[in-house]
């Protein structure tokens, strides 16, 4: 499905950034992003409209450092899940007393682009956030959970929208015991990385910055089977505070996994649709599924389903629309 020519007044706001007032001249502060390195954090202002409303800036930079340019034409789609994913956190601590450090979980992070607006210019791309705050609920005079919605402007021209499910987890109510230290510490004992798939297969330039592995388990007809491979020592995708595998790896791996099925085409993902189904343990293996389902629109150039499951379990689950880019 080809996202070229969505109104403008799917926006809460029609203000671009200039007029909105937003500033890219400096970053938000990390913490405020859930983000390690200042070179990470993309969030540059922000604004409160309204009681359930907020305009943020953005900078995308035309060289990432991982969410390198697609067919050295787009901008990373993916940098606009992040870029959402950052703006939540931020939202979260701001507004809604989300302390630092609190427990919090993504159920859902969708995001649909218009492939013009992602067109590389001479500059970094300065884009600016209507978010809306919607089915915000409190629990214990705490924020329990929330959903924002989100559309994207680049200058005055749309980018794009995104949704993203937020739960705020209960912190523990009692001392941890000599147990849960245990588990802890068995967490941080991650699974011996299986062979990367061959990163050109994946859409990647290095090693380093393929998520999926080589399996030793036979794919059934008309599926690609992979082990996900969590690298703790990776700068931009794994955090080492992290006590849960991040959602943002899960997205790569649905992008990489519908790269793979769709090679040797590359590929420019233009709808990502992902639930987050389960808490997804670094300590235990995580097998990535792939399938290519039938399209439904005549702009579809591939759909693929993506799941990942631990002990059996459903823990992501994601479709992922693409065009071909060559």
């Amino acid at each position: 499905m080809h996202v070229t020519d969505h109104p403008r007044a799917l926006l809460p706001s029609q203000h671009g950034a200039e007029e909105g007032g937003l500033t890219f001249v400096r970053t938000a502060p990390r913490h405020l992003v859930d983000r390690a390195a200042v070179a990470e954090v993309l969030i540059t202002d922000w604004q409160r409209l309204g009681a359930e409303t907020f305009r943020l800036g953005a900078q995308w930079p035309r060289g990432h450092s991982f969410y390198t340019p697609l067919a050295g034409s787009w901008h990373d789609p993916l940098l606009m899940a992040e870029t959402l994913r950052q703006a939540s956190s931020l939202v979260g601590h701001l507004y809604y007393g989300v302390p630092d450090g609190h427990p919090c979980s993504i159920e859902a992070l969708d995001v649909e682009v218009v492939p013009a607006a992602l067109l590389l210019g001479q500059r970094p791309a300065e884009v600016s956030l209507e978010v809306s705050c919607r089915d915000v609920r409190h629990h214990g005079g705490r924020l329990a959970s929330m959903t924002l919605e989100a559309g994207f402007l680049r200058g005055d021209t749309f980018a794009g929208t995104g949704r993203l499910v937020l739960r705020n987890l209960e912190p523990p109510a009692e001392p941890p015991t000599d147990a849960d230290a245990e588990a802890e510490a068995n967490a941080d004992v991650l699974p011996e990385l299986s062979e990367a798939v061959p990163a050109v297969v994946v859409g990647r330039l290095h090693e380093h910055d393929v998520v999926l592995g080589m399996s030793k388990r036979p794919s059934e007809p008309g599926t690609y089977t992979w082990q996900l491979r969590v690298d703790p020592t990776h700068p931009v995708l794994y955090d080492p505070s992290a006590d849960r595998i991040p959602p943002m790896l899960f997205l790569e791996a649905a992008r990489q996994a519908a790269q793979a099925v769709c090679a040797p085409y590359r590929i420019l993902p233009v709808d990502i649709r992902s639930a987050f189904r389960a808490r997804a343990e670094p300590g235990l293996p995580c097998t990535v599924t792939a399938m290519q389902l039938p399209s439904q629109d005549a702009g579809e150039d591939a759909v693929v389903r993506v799941t990942a499951t631990q002990d059996g379990q459903l823990v992501f689950d994601s479709v992922v629309v693409a065009s071909l880019c060559d």
